[in-house]
């Protein structure tokens, strides 16, 4: 039985869940000697133990809780939106709540105290301030068993050397030949802190998950190893922080100057599709007067496209030279979004409305209409010019 779809259930977890905690007094949990503290610095008082099994990394979890400051406040609850849920030991979940939630059993309840290197360190978050210990009371409602994640043994396997300080194990021999630049492939993968710590898996997404290669979708440590892959090979990739999250880090998962361990399975791969600029001939170019260009290729048919329509769309995107730098038909995946709504670039949103469903165009976007000064890491520079061939494909008034 899932708590999801069991409203009687959940109806009585929120109650319960209210009358477990309604005592508790947040301004004295850090002098409360009743709470037990790990070697990590989490501090813990067990409420109630529960029945049955221990949860385990790759388990189901379905919680109650309250988010509260040191303070006393409560800054977030699902009282009033019901239960989530969330896979343990793949990233989903702040490192205070993994530990955490491991002590207790379902249809427990703990409360925790979580300083702020196992919650969200100095990033500031949406009402969090940066720094901030955090107090969370959580009743475990459910726990469904999954299958734990493991490591890729290396045992009596060689160590090589890449490019750039790259290392990795062949764990598995494929077959076929090697990924390309431009070649779809499709993977599992697990990524690892180095205190083995899991900070992202494809396995929560319950399918493998598309990644063209080459064009820097996720960061160029992976898109190096890719190319070191062929179809049904398995690599445990050694990633040095430069070629992975480098300084910045990944918000509160990956820590700056962090080196990580990635374990990458391609389980199928798709050789590469050419796309090229179109070669517009005969064709009028018009400029607006906020400086974008744009050239009709076929206008298509019906009503043209206005704000708030939602369009779908196939596009490539380009430099000035020529050089390609992204494209959804070489991903094969078309793009939704709506019109005016600031999801895209402003060229797009004006652009766009030029043409109608099964149009064509060709945009000429200057650079304040594009990413600007800041343009996009490792992708494009600041103050670049793009070309974008765009096709729409449907179009929902």
């Amino acid at each position: 039985m899932k708590i999801s779809n069991n409203n009687i259930m959940i109806f009585y977890f929120v109650i319960f869940f209210s009358l477990l905690f309604h005592n508790i007094n947040a301004q004295s949990y850090l002098s409360d000697t009743t709470f037990t503290s790990t070697e990590t610095g989490l501090k813990y008082k067990i409420i109630k133990k529960g029945e049955g099994e221990y949860p385990k990394d790759g388990d189901r979890v379905w919680v109650h809780y309250n988010a509260k400051f040191i303070n006393d406040s409560i800054y977030d609850s699902t009282s009033d939106k019901g239960p989530i849920d969330a896979y343990l030991g793949r990233g989903q979940l702040i490192k205070g709540w993994e530990e955490g939630l491991k002590l207790i059993k379902p249809k427990g309840s703990i409360i925790l105290i979580v300083p702020p290197e196992l919650a969200y360190g100095n990033k500031k978050q949406k009402g969090i301030p940066e720094n901030s210990i955090l107090v969370f009371e959580i009743a475990l409602l459910q726990v469904d068993k999954g299958n734990s994640i493991k490591p890729f043994s290396v045992e009596d396997k060689k160590i090589r050397k890449g490019k750039k300080k790259l290392k990795y194990y062949i764990v598995k021999e494929g077959e076929g030949e090697n990924a390309n630049y431009g070649d779809n492939v499709y993977i599992n993968y697990t990524g690892y802190l180095p205190d083995g710590t899991i900070f992202d898996s494809s396995y929560k997404k319950n399918k493998p998950v598309k990644i063209t290669v080459g064009r820097n979708q996720v960061f160029k440590g992976l898109d190096m190893g890719l190319l070191l892959m062929n179809k049904g090979c398995k690599i445990k990739l050694i990633i040095p922080s430069g070629l992975a999250y480098g300084e910045k880090g990944l918000g509160n998962i990956v820590p700056p100057n962090t080196d990580i361990t990635v374990d990458v399975e391609l389980v199928d791969l798709k050789p590469y599709n050419p796309v090229s600029k179109w070669k517009i001939l005969n064709k009028d170019t018009i400029e607006t007067i906020t400086g974008l260009k744009y050239i009709i290729v076929e206008e298509g048919d019906g009503d043209f496209i206005k704000n708030n329509d939602i369009v779908e769309v196939y596009y490539s995107g380009y430099f000035i030279d020529g050089e390609l730098f992204d494209s959804s038909v070489e991903r094969e995946e078309s793009l939704k979004f709506p019109v005016g709504a600031d999801a895209v670039i402003d060229g797009w949103d004006e652009g766009i409305k030029f043409i109608k469903k099964g149009g064509k165009i060709q945009l000429i976007i200057p650079s304040k209409l594009a990413y600007g000064t800041d343009g996009i890491p490792s992708v494009i520079p600041p103050d670049t010019d793009l070309i974008f061939d765009i096709e729409v494909v449907n179009v929902i008034k």
